[in-house]
Protein backbone atom coordinates (compact mmCIF):
# COMPACT_ATOMS: atom_id res chain seq x y z
CA UNK A 1 0.00 0.00 0.00
CA UNK A 2 2.56 2.02 1.20
CA UNK A 3 4.71 1.62 -2.20
CA UNK A 4 1.65 1.72 -4.02
CA UNK A 5 0.34 5.42 -2.75
CA UNK A 6 4.06 6.64 -3.24
CA UNK A 7 3.56 5.46 -7.11
CA UNK A 8 0.52 6.94 -7.23
CA UNK A 9 1.95 9.96 -5.28
CA UNK A 10 4.88 10.43 -7.43
CA UNK A 11 2.42 9.86 -10.44
CA UNK A 12 0.48 12.77 -9.20
CA UNK A 13 3.04 15.38 -8.67
CA UNK A 14 4.56 14.20 -12.29
CA UNK A 15 1.15 14.81 -13.18
CA UNK A 16 1.28 18.11 -11.62
CA UNK A 17 4.16 19.32 -12.82
CA UNK A 18 3.57 18.68 -15.74
CA UNK A 19 0.28 20.81 -15.89
CA UNK A 20 1.93 23.63 -14.51
CA UNK A 21 4.92 23.66 -16.76
CA UNK A 22 1.88 23.20 -19.43
CA UNK A 23 0.28 26.04 -17.98
CA UNK A 24 2.98 27.89 -17.74
CA UNK A 25 4.09 26.96 -21.23
CA UNK A 26 0.36 28.24 -22.57
CA UNK A 27 0.36 31.46 -20.25
CA UNK A 28 4.02 31.81 -21.62
CA UNK A 29 2.78 31.28 -25.44
CA UNK A 30 -0.21 33.20 -25.09
CA UNK A 31 2.01 36.22 -23.83
CA UNK A 32 4.06 36.17 -26.61
CA UNK A 33 1.20 35.82 -28.87
CA UNK A 34 -0.10 39.03 -27.20
CA UNK A 35 3.51 40.41 -27.58
CA UNK A 36 3.56 39.84 -30.88
CA UNK A 37 0.38 40.95 -32.19
CA UNK A 38 0.55 44.39 -30.56
CA UNK A 39 4.18 45.01 -31.43
CA UNK A 40 2.93 43.82 -35.03
CA UNK A 41 0.08 46.39 -34.92
CA UNK A 42 2.18 49.17 -33.55
CA UNK A 43 4.78 48.84 -36.26
CA UNK A 44 2.45 48.82 -38.91
CA UNK A 45 1.32 51.61 -37.34
CA UNK A 46 4.43 53.34 -37.53
CA UNK A 47 5.53 52.18 -40.89
CA UNK A 48 2.82 51.93 -43.76
CA UNK A 49 3.51 51.15 -46.66
CA UNK A 50 3.07 53.90 -49.31
CA UNK A 51 0.22 52.66 -51.71
CA UNK A 52 0.36 54.60 -54.97
CA UNK A 53 -3.36 54.38 -56.31
CA UNK A 54 -4.00 53.30 -59.78
CA UNK A 55 -6.54 54.72 -61.38
CA UNK A 56 -8.19 54.13 -64.81
CA UNK A 57 -7.44 56.35 -67.62
CA UNK A 58 -11.43 57.15 -68.02
CA UNK A 59 -11.90 58.47 -64.10
CA UNK A 60 -14.21 61.50 -63.14
CA UNK A 61 -13.49 65.32 -63.06
CA UNK A 62 -14.03 65.50 -59.09
CA UNK A 63 -11.11 62.97 -58.43
CA UNK A 64 -8.74 65.09 -61.07
CA UNK A 65 -10.01 68.01 -59.66
CA UNK A 66 -9.00 66.80 -55.98
CA UNK A 67 -5.73 65.68 -57.40
CA UNK A 68 -5.15 69.46 -59.00
CA UNK A 69 -5.92 70.83 -55.42
CA UNK A 70 -3.27 69.09 -53.76
CA UNK A 71 -1.14 69.71 -55.99
CA UNK A 72 -2.16 73.40 -56.15
CA UNK A 73 -1.16 73.76 -52.20
CA UNK A 74 1.56 72.16 -52.37
CA UNK A 75 2.84 74.62 -55.73
CA UNK A 76 1.79 77.59 -53.41
CA UNK A 77 4.20 76.63 -50.70
CA UNK A 78 6.75 75.96 -53.06
CA UNK A 79 5.86 79.03 -55.40
CA UNK A 80 6.04 80.99 -51.92
CA UNK A 81 9.69 79.89 -51.48
CA UNK A 82 10.83 80.44 -55.09
CA UNK A 83 8.68 84.02 -55.20
CA UNK A 84 10.70 85.59 -52.07
CA UNK A 85 13.75 83.67 -53.30
CA UNK A 86 13.74 85.51 -56.71
CA UNK A 87 12.64 88.68 -55.07
CA UNK A 88 15.43 88.73 -52.52
CA UNK A 89 17.85 88.12 -56.17
CA UNK A 90 15.93 90.59 -57.84
CA UNK A 91 16.14 93.37 -54.86
CA UNK A 92 20.18 92.32 -54.83
CA UNK A 93 20.44 92.44 -58.77
CA UNK A 94 18.69 96.23 -58.64
CA UNK A 95 20.83 97.01 -55.91
CA UNK A 96 23.62 96.31 -57.99
CA UNK A 97 22.45 98.17 -61.05
CA UNK A 98 21.52 100.73 -58.82
CA UNK A 99 25.32 101.10 -57.43
CA UNK A 100 26.07 100.56 -60.62
CA UNK A 101 24.04 103.20 -62.26
CA UNK A 102 25.07 106.03 -59.36
CA UNK A 103 28.64 105.42 -60.16
CA UNK A 104 28.26 105.71 -63.59
CA UNK A 105 26.48 109.23 -62.99
CA UNK A 106 29.36 110.13 -60.42
CA UNK A 107 31.68 109.23 -63.21
CA UNK A 108 29.87 111.03 -65.70
CA UNK A 109 29.58 114.09 -63.12
CA UNK A 110 32.84 114.14 -62.36
CA UNK A 111 33.40 113.93 -66.34
CA UNK A 112 31.24 116.83 -67.13
CA UNK A 113 32.76 118.92 -64.05
CA UNK A 114 36.13 118.49 -65.32
CA UNK A 115 34.67 119.79 -68.60
CA UNK A 116 32.80 122.52 -67.09
CA UNK A 117 36.01 123.34 -65.54
CA UNK A 118 38.11 123.39 -68.84
CA UNK A 119 34.52 124.93 -70.65
CA UNK A 120 35.04 127.34 -67.99
CA UNK A 121 38.89 128.44 -67.68
CA UNK A 122 39.21 128.45 -71.44
CA UNK A 123 36.15 131.14 -71.82
CA UNK A 124 37.77 132.71 -69.08
CA UNK A 125 41.64 132.77 -70.59
CA UNK A 126 39.73 133.86 -74.30
CA UNK A 127 37.81 136.27 -71.81
CA UNK A 128 41.20 137.66 -70.11
CA UNK A 129 42.56 138.22 -74.22
CA UNK A 130 39.80 139.76 -75.39
CA UNK A 131 39.86 142.34 -72.32
CA UNK A 132 43.36 143.08 -73.19
CA UNK A 133 42.97 143.09 -77.21
CA UNK A 134 40.63 145.46 -76.07
CA UNK A 135 41.78 149.40 -75.74
CA UNK A 136 41.63 150.31 -72.00
CA UNK A 137 40.13 152.66 -70.40
CA UNK A 138 42.36 155.52 -70.24
CA UNK A 139 42.56 157.39 -66.70
CA UNK A 140 45.41 159.74 -67.01
CA UNK A 141 46.91 162.11 -69.23
CA UNK A 142 49.63 160.18 -71.27
CA UNK A 143 53.39 161.23 -70.04
CA UNK A 144 55.46 164.34 -71.43
CA UNK A 145 58.61 164.99 -72.80
CA UNK A 146 61.06 167.56 -73.20
CA UNK A 147 61.27 168.36 -77.10
CA UNK A 148 65.47 168.64 -76.36
CA UNK A 149 65.45 165.69 -74.31
CA UNK A 150 67.17 166.82 -71.52
CA UNK A 151 65.87 167.09 -67.88
CA UNK A 152 62.59 168.72 -66.77
CA UNK A 153 63.81 170.73 -63.68
CA UNK A 154 59.94 172.11 -62.65
CA UNK A 155 56.62 172.07 -63.70
CA UNK A 156 53.37 174.03 -62.40
CA UNK A 157 49.48 173.29 -62.82
CA UNK A 158 47.40 176.38 -64.21
CA UNK A 159 45.05 176.41 -61.17
CA UNK A 160 41.48 177.14 -63.19
CA UNK A 161 42.07 175.43 -66.66
CA UNK A 162 43.40 171.78 -67.68
CA UNK A 163 47.09 173.41 -68.97
CA UNK A 164 50.59 172.45 -67.57
CA UNK A 165 53.96 174.33 -67.75
CA UNK A 166 57.28 172.46 -67.95
CA UNK A 167 60.87 173.78 -68.07
CA UNK A 168 64.14 172.45 -68.10
CA UNK A 169 67.82 172.22 -67.76
CA UNK A 170 68.27 174.08 -71.36
CA UNK A 171 66.03 177.00 -70.26
CA UNK A 172 63.28 176.06 -72.58
CA UNK A 173 59.50 176.71 -71.26
CA UNK A 174 56.85 174.21 -72.74
CA UNK A 175 53.19 175.07 -72.24
CA UNK A 176 50.29 172.10 -72.70
CA UNK A 177 46.92 171.27 -72.43
CA UNK A 178 46.45 167.83 -70.68
CA UNK A 179 44.12 165.16 -71.31
CA UNK A 180 43.99 161.40 -70.34
CA UNK A 181 43.76 160.93 -74.29
CA UNK A 182 46.06 162.91 -75.76
CA UNK A 183 48.29 166.25 -74.60
CA UNK A 184 48.64 169.69 -76.92
CA UNK A 185 51.33 171.97 -77.34
CA UNK A 186 50.34 175.24 -77.02
CA UNK A 187 53.08 177.23 -76.48
CA UNK A 188 57.02 177.21 -76.45
CA UNK A 189 59.15 180.43 -74.75
CA UNK A 190 62.98 181.20 -74.37
CA UNK A 191 63.40 183.89 -72.28
CA UNK A 192 66.13 182.51 -70.32
CA UNK A 193 69.52 181.85 -71.66
CA UNK A 194 70.67 179.14 -68.59
CA UNK A 195 68.81 176.66 -66.84
CA UNK A 196 64.96 177.50 -65.74
CA UNK A 197 64.89 176.52 -61.99
CA UNK A 198 61.65 177.46 -60.78
CA UNK A 199 57.89 178.03 -62.47
CA UNK A 200 54.54 178.93 -60.89
CA UNK A 201 51.41 180.77 -61.91
CA UNK A 202 50.03 182.88 -59.46
CA UNK A 203 46.59 182.63 -58.13
CA UNK A 204 44.06 183.08 -60.62
CA UNK A 205 46.55 181.94 -63.11
CA UNK A 206 46.84 185.08 -65.39
CA UNK A 207 50.82 185.15 -64.69
CA UNK A 208 53.57 183.14 -64.99
CA UNK A 209 56.60 183.55 -63.20
CA UNK A 210 59.79 182.22 -64.22
CA UNK A 211 63.02 181.95 -62.34
CA UNK A 212 66.66 181.07 -64.06
CA UNK A 213 70.11 180.23 -63.08
CA UNK A 214 70.89 183.31 -65.03
CA UNK A 215 69.63 184.95 -61.71
CA UNK A 216 66.49 186.73 -64.21
CA UNK A 217 63.04 186.59 -63.57
CA UNK A 218 60.55 186.78 -66.06
CA UNK A 219 56.77 187.25 -65.53
CA UNK A 220 54.85 185.96 -68.66
CA UNK A 221 50.73 186.88 -69.52
CA UNK A 222 49.53 183.61 -70.40
CA UNK A 223 46.67 184.93 -72.62
CA UNK A 224 48.76 186.70 -74.98
CA UNK A 225 52.04 184.76 -73.94
CA UNK A 226 54.00 187.89 -73.74
CA UNK A 227 56.40 189.81 -71.25
CA UNK A 228 54.56 191.80 -68.42
CA UNK A 229 57.43 192.45 -66.23
CA UNK A 230 61.75 190.92 -66.61
CA UNK A 231 64.03 191.40 -64.16
CA UNK A 232 67.44 190.58 -65.70
CA UNK A 233 69.25 191.10 -62.09
CA UNK A 234 67.13 189.97 -59.41
CA UNK A 235 69.80 188.77 -57.48
CA UNK A 236 73.52 188.39 -56.77
CA UNK A 237 73.39 185.05 -57.12
CA UNK A 238 71.49 182.28 -59.20
CA UNK A 239 68.02 181.77 -57.98
CA UNK A 240 66.96 178.65 -56.15
CA UNK A 241 62.82 179.05 -55.36
CA UNK A 242 60.17 181.22 -56.00
CA UNK A 243 57.02 181.68 -54.30
CA UNK A 244 54.05 183.89 -55.57
CA UNK A 245 52.55 184.88 -52.23
CA UNK A 246 49.38 186.96 -53.28
CA UNK A 247 48.39 188.69 -56.33
CA UNK A 248 50.92 190.86 -56.34
CA UNK A 249 53.74 189.93 -53.82
CA UNK A 250 55.94 187.54 -54.47
CA UNK A 251 59.15 186.08 -52.81
CA UNK A 252 62.38 184.65 -54.38
CA UNK A 253 65.10 182.75 -53.07
CA UNK A 254 68.66 181.90 -54.17
CA UNK A 255 71.59 179.91 -53.34
CA UNK A 256 73.34 182.06 -51.03
CA UNK A 257 70.56 182.54 -48.55
CA UNK A 258 69.29 185.29 -49.89
CA UNK A 259 65.35 185.69 -49.34
CA UNK A 260 64.17 188.86 -51.58
CA UNK A 261 60.00 190.05 -51.04
CA UNK A 262 58.69 191.89 -54.52
CA UNK A 263 56.11 193.88 -55.39
CA UNK A 264 54.76 193.59 -58.87
CA UNK A 265 52.90 196.77 -58.59
CA UNK A 266 56.17 199.04 -57.76
CA UNK A 267 57.32 200.75 -60.97
CA UNK A 268 61.27 200.59 -60.01
CA UNK A 269 62.56 197.02 -59.89
CA UNK A 270 63.80 197.07 -56.45
CA UNK A 271 62.71 194.24 -53.47
CA UNK A 272 60.06 195.43 -50.81
CA UNK A 273 62.44 193.69 -48.05
CA UNK A 274 65.84 191.26 -48.41
CA UNK A 275 66.78 189.39 -45.54
CA UNK A 276 70.37 187.17 -45.33
CA UNK A 277 69.73 184.68 -42.42
CA UNK A 278 70.44 181.17 -44.03
CA UNK A 279 74.30 180.54 -45.42
CA UNK A 280 73.04 178.11 -47.77
CA UNK A 281 70.60 177.62 -50.91
CA UNK A 282 66.57 178.12 -50.15
CA UNK A 283 65.09 175.08 -51.09
CA UNK A 284 61.60 175.62 -50.59
CA UNK A 285 59.14 178.26 -49.34
CA UNK A 286 55.39 178.50 -48.43
CA UNK A 287 53.06 181.37 -46.60
CA UNK A 288 49.52 180.89 -45.46
CA UNK A 289 46.27 182.17 -46.24
CA UNK A 290 46.89 185.87 -44.91
CA UNK A 291 50.33 186.04 -46.88
CA UNK A 292 51.90 187.38 -43.40
CA UNK A 293 54.36 185.01 -42.82
CA UNK A 294 57.19 183.58 -45.09
CA UNK A 295 58.26 179.83 -44.35
CA UNK A 296 61.89 178.96 -45.85
CA UNK A 297 63.95 176.00 -45.74
CA UNK A 298 67.64 175.70 -46.69
CA UNK A 299 70.12 173.62 -47.54
CA UNK A 300 71.96 174.02 -43.94
CA UNK A 301 69.43 172.06 -42.21
CA UNK A 302 67.42 175.28 -40.54
CA UNK A 303 63.24 176.28 -41.41
CA UNK A 304 63.19 180.09 -40.82
CA UNK A 305 59.97 182.46 -40.55
CA UNK A 306 59.79 186.24 -41.82
CA UNK A 307 57.40 188.70 -41.06
CA UNK A 308 56.86 190.59 -45.06
CA UNK A 309 54.79 193.28 -43.10
CA UNK A 310 57.30 194.29 -40.27
CA UNK A 311 60.28 193.18 -42.45
CA UNK A 312 61.99 191.18 -39.77
CA UNK A 313 63.11 187.66 -38.87
CA UNK A 314 59.83 185.75 -37.18
CA UNK A 315 61.73 182.71 -36.07
CA UNK A 316 64.44 179.79 -36.96
CA UNK A 317 65.19 176.27 -36.15
CA UNK A 318 68.22 174.82 -34.37
CA UNK A 319 70.17 173.53 -36.84
CA UNK A 320 69.61 169.74 -37.89
CA UNK A 321 71.39 167.02 -39.19
CA UNK A 322 70.66 167.33 -42.63
CA UNK A 323 69.72 169.61 -45.44
CA UNK A 324 65.45 170.74 -45.84
CA UNK A 325 64.54 170.22 -48.82
CA UNK A 326 60.86 170.60 -48.59
CA UNK A 327 58.29 172.27 -46.81
CA UNK A 328 54.65 171.76 -46.54
CA UNK A 329 51.16 172.88 -44.63
CA UNK A 330 49.36 170.90 -42.80
CA UNK A 331 46.48 170.34 -40.73
CA UNK A 332 44.54 173.46 -41.45
CA UNK A 333 47.57 175.23 -41.42
CA UNK A 334 48.05 174.50 -37.86
CA UNK A 335 51.51 173.12 -38.70
CA UNK A 336 54.66 172.94 -40.83
CA UNK A 337 56.11 169.78 -42.26
CA UNK A 338 59.71 169.91 -43.60
CA UNK A 339 61.62 166.60 -45.38
CA UNK A 340 65.17 166.45 -44.67
CA UNK A 341 68.06 164.67 -47.12
CA UNK A 342 68.16 161.78 -44.53
CA UNK A 343 64.92 160.89 -44.98
CA UNK A 344 63.13 161.96 -42.09
CA UNK A 345 60.54 164.41 -41.90
CA UNK A 346 59.90 166.67 -38.68
CA UNK A 347 56.55 168.84 -37.99
CA UNK A 348 56.88 172.02 -36.25
CA UNK A 349 53.81 174.23 -34.98
CA UNK A 350 52.71 177.38 -36.68
CA UNK A 351 54.45 180.02 -35.18
CA UNK A 352 56.79 177.68 -32.80
CA UNK A 353 59.65 176.85 -35.02
CA UNK A 354 62.20 176.88 -32.84
CA UNK A 355 61.68 172.46 -32.63
CA UNK A 356 59.91 170.17 -33.98
CA UNK A 357 56.66 168.71 -32.10
CA UNK A 358 56.52 165.40 -33.52
CA UNK A 359 58.69 163.57 -36.31
CA UNK A 360 58.59 160.36 -38.64
CA UNK A 361 61.56 158.84 -40.25
CA UNK A 362 60.91 155.92 -41.67
CA UNK A 363 62.02 157.07 -45.42
CA UNK A 364 64.32 154.87 -47.05
CA UNK A 365 66.36 157.58 -49.16
CA UNK A 366 66.63 161.58 -48.89
CA UNK A 367 63.04 163.42 -49.35
CA UNK A 368 63.75 166.29 -52.32
CA UNK A 369 60.19 167.39 -52.64
CA UNK A 370 56.51 167.19 -51.17
CA UNK A 371 53.12 168.09 -51.75
CA UNK A 372 50.21 167.88 -49.40
CA UNK A 373 46.84 166.59 -51.22
CA UNK A 374 44.83 166.56 -48.26
CA UNK A 375 44.57 167.85 -44.35
CA UNK A 376 46.81 164.85 -43.75
CA UNK A 377 47.51 163.18 -46.47
CA UNK A 378 51.34 163.79 -47.86
CA UNK A 379 52.62 163.08 -51.01
CA UNK A 380 56.69 162.76 -51.20
CA UNK A 381 59.67 162.30 -53.63
CA UNK A 382 62.44 160.55 -52.91
CA UNK A 383 65.80 159.91 -54.03
CA UNK A 384 64.87 155.74 -55.22
CA UNK A 385 62.76 156.86 -57.54
CA UNK A 386 59.51 156.09 -55.61
CA UNK A 387 56.56 158.42 -54.97
CA UNK A 388 55.16 157.75 -51.41
CA UNK A 389 51.61 158.66 -49.56
CA UNK A 390 51.69 159.42 -46.41
CA UNK A 391 48.93 159.67 -43.44
CA UNK A 392 49.66 162.13 -40.70
CA UNK A 393 48.37 161.46 -37.35
CA UNK A 394 48.87 158.43 -36.39
CA UNK A 395 52.06 158.36 -38.75
CA UNK A 396 52.41 155.57 -41.15
CA UNK A 397 52.77 155.08 -45.15
CA UNK A 398 49.90 154.14 -47.61
CA UNK A 399 52.03 153.26 -50.40
CA UNK A 400 53.67 153.95 -53.63
CA UNK A 401 51.83 156.52 -55.74
CA UNK A 402 54.46 155.83 -58.76
CA UNK A 403 58.20 155.60 -59.67
CA UNK A 404 60.39 156.60 -61.68
CA UNK A 405 64.13 155.12 -63.02
CA UNK A 406 65.99 158.16 -61.65
CA UNK A 407 65.18 160.46 -58.31
CA UNK A 408 61.84 162.49 -58.43
CA UNK A 409 62.72 166.17 -57.96
CA UNK A 410 59.63 168.09 -58.89
CA UNK A 411 55.79 167.33 -57.77
CA UNK A 412 52.60 169.18 -58.18
CA UNK A 413 49.06 168.82 -57.97
CA UNK A 414 46.30 169.35 -60.35
CA UNK A 415 43.44 171.87 -60.10
CA UNK A 416 40.70 169.25 -60.04
CA UNK A 417 43.11 167.16 -56.93
CA UNK A 418 42.63 164.46 -59.36
CA UNK A 419 46.23 163.84 -60.91
CA UNK A 420 49.83 164.36 -59.59
CA UNK A 421 52.85 165.15 -62.33
CA UNK A 422 56.32 164.21 -61.35
CA UNK A 423 59.50 164.76 -62.90
CA UNK A 424 62.85 163.34 -62.57
CA UNK A 425 66.08 163.32 -64.75
CA UNK A 426 64.81 161.10 -67.53
CA UNK A 427 63.28 164.11 -69.48
CA UNK A 428 59.72 163.20 -68.51
CA UNK A 429 56.72 164.37 -66.78
CA UNK A 430 54.39 161.50 -65.63
CA UNK A 431 50.90 162.06 -64.67
CA UNK A 432 49.09 159.73 -61.74
CA UNK A 433 45.69 159.17 -60.87
CA UNK A 434 44.97 159.73 -57.52
CA UNK A 435 41.35 160.05 -57.03
CA UNK A 436 41.05 156.77 -55.13
CA UNK A 437 41.74 159.18 -51.71
CA UNK A 438 38.38 160.34 -52.17
CA UNK A 439 37.13 156.98 -51.88
CA UNK A 440 36.39 156.16 -48.03
CA UNK A 441 35.48 152.66 -48.88
CA UNK A 442 38.74 152.20 -50.17
CA UNK A 443 41.17 149.51 -48.37
CA UNK A 444 44.42 150.78 -49.26
CA UNK A 445 46.72 148.28 -46.95
CA UNK A 446 45.93 145.14 -45.87
CA UNK A 447 48.75 142.88 -44.19
CA UNK A 448 47.60 139.00 -44.67
CA UNK A 449 50.48 137.82 -42.86
CA UNK A 450 50.98 136.85 -39.55
CA UNK A 451 54.26 138.06 -37.76
CA UNK A 452 55.91 137.71 -35.43
CA UNK A 453 56.14 140.28 -32.08
CA UNK A 454 59.57 140.89 -32.22
CA UNK A 455 59.80 141.61 -36.01
CA UNK A 456 56.32 143.33 -37.07
CA UNK A 457 57.12 146.85 -36.17
CA UNK A 458 59.95 145.97 -39.07
CA UNK A 459 57.74 144.19 -41.26
CA UNK A 460 54.73 145.81 -41.53
CA UNK A 461 57.27 149.10 -42.00
CA UNK A 462 58.64 147.06 -44.86
CA UNK A 463 55.68 145.36 -46.43
CA UNK A 464 54.33 149.26 -46.39
CA UNK A 465 57.23 151.10 -48.14
CA UNK A 466 57.11 148.60 -51.09
CA UNK A 467 53.59 148.57 -51.08
CA UNK A 468 51.77 149.24 -54.95
CA UNK A 469 48.78 152.18 -54.68
CA UNK A 470 46.11 151.80 -57.93
CA UNK A 471 47.84 154.77 -59.36
CA UNK A 472 50.66 152.63 -59.55
CA UNK A 473 51.36 150.39 -62.48
CA UNK A 474 53.35 147.77 -60.52
CA UNK A 475 51.62 145.02 -58.75
CA UNK A 476 51.64 143.72 -55.01
CA UNK A 477 53.46 140.26 -54.61
CA UNK A 478 50.34 138.93 -52.87
CA UNK A 479 47.69 140.30 -55.98
CA UNK A 480 49.61 136.66 -57.71
CA UNK A 481 47.56 134.54 -54.91
CA UNK A 482 44.28 136.68 -54.76
CA UNK A 483 42.10 134.29 -57.08
CA UNK A 484 42.87 131.68 -54.79
CA UNK A 485 41.75 133.93 -50.84
CA UNK A 486 38.27 132.74 -49.68
CA UNK A 487 35.50 135.69 -50.55
CA UNK A 488 34.55 137.40 -47.40
CA UNK A 489 31.05 137.63 -46.37
CA UNK A 490 29.02 140.00 -47.84
CA UNK A 491 26.82 142.46 -45.88
CA UNK A 492 23.85 140.00 -45.79
CA UNK A 493 25.87 137.32 -44.29
CA UNK A 494 27.68 139.30 -42.13
CA UNK A 495 24.41 140.93 -40.87
CA UNK A 496 22.67 137.42 -39.94
CA UNK A 497 24.93 136.16 -36.91
CA UNK A 498 23.16 139.88 -35.55
CA UNK A 499 19.64 139.09 -36.54
CA UNK A 500 20.13 135.03 -34.92
CA UNK A 501 21.87 137.36 -31.69
CA UNK A 502 18.56 139.41 -31.19
CA UNK A 503 16.34 137.13 -32.14
CA UNK A 504 18.10 134.99 -29.27
CA UNK A 505 18.06 138.39 -26.91
CA UNK A 506 14.28 138.48 -27.64
CA UNK A 507 13.68 134.77 -26.75
CA UNK A 508 15.24 135.75 -23.56
CA UNK A 509 13.37 138.46 -22.55
CA UNK A 510 10.03 136.80 -23.32
CA UNK A 511 11.03 134.11 -21.29
CA UNK A 512 12.30 136.56 -18.68
CA UNK A 513 8.77 138.23 -18.49
CA UNK A 514 6.65 134.87 -18.80
CA UNK A 515 8.30 134.14 -15.26
CA UNK A 516 8.14 136.91 -14.17
CA UNK A 517 4.16 136.73 -14.69
CA UNK A 518 4.34 133.41 -13.42
CA UNK A 519 5.92 134.95 -10.02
Amino acid sequence: MSQSNLNDKTTLTGKRKLEDMSENSSSDEDEESLFLQQAKEVFSQQRKPVIIPQFPENMPDKVNSDEDDDDENFTDDESQLSNEETSEQVQEEVSEEEQEEEMEKMEESIEQLAAGREEKEDADIIIAICNAAKPQEKIKPPDLRSSVNCMVTDISFHPSEELIAMSNIEGEITCYKYGNEENELLHTLNHHKKSCRVLSFNHDGALLFSASKDKSVVITDTETMTVTQSFRKAHDSPIYSLLCMDANIWASGDDDGVVKVWDKRRAIQKPVAEYKEMDEFVSSMITDSGSRLLVCTSGEGTLTAFNTRAKKMEGQSEVYPSEMNCVGLIRQETKVIAGLGNGNMYIFDWKAFGYHSDAFGDHPSAINCMIPIMDNIVITGCDDGKIRAISLFPHRFLGVVGHHKFPIERLDISTCGHYIASTSHDGRVRFWNISYFEDPNLKLMESTTKKSVRNKKRSLRKEKLGFQLPSSKRRNKGDFFAGLAEPEPGPAEAAEPDSDAASDSDAESTLEAESEDVK
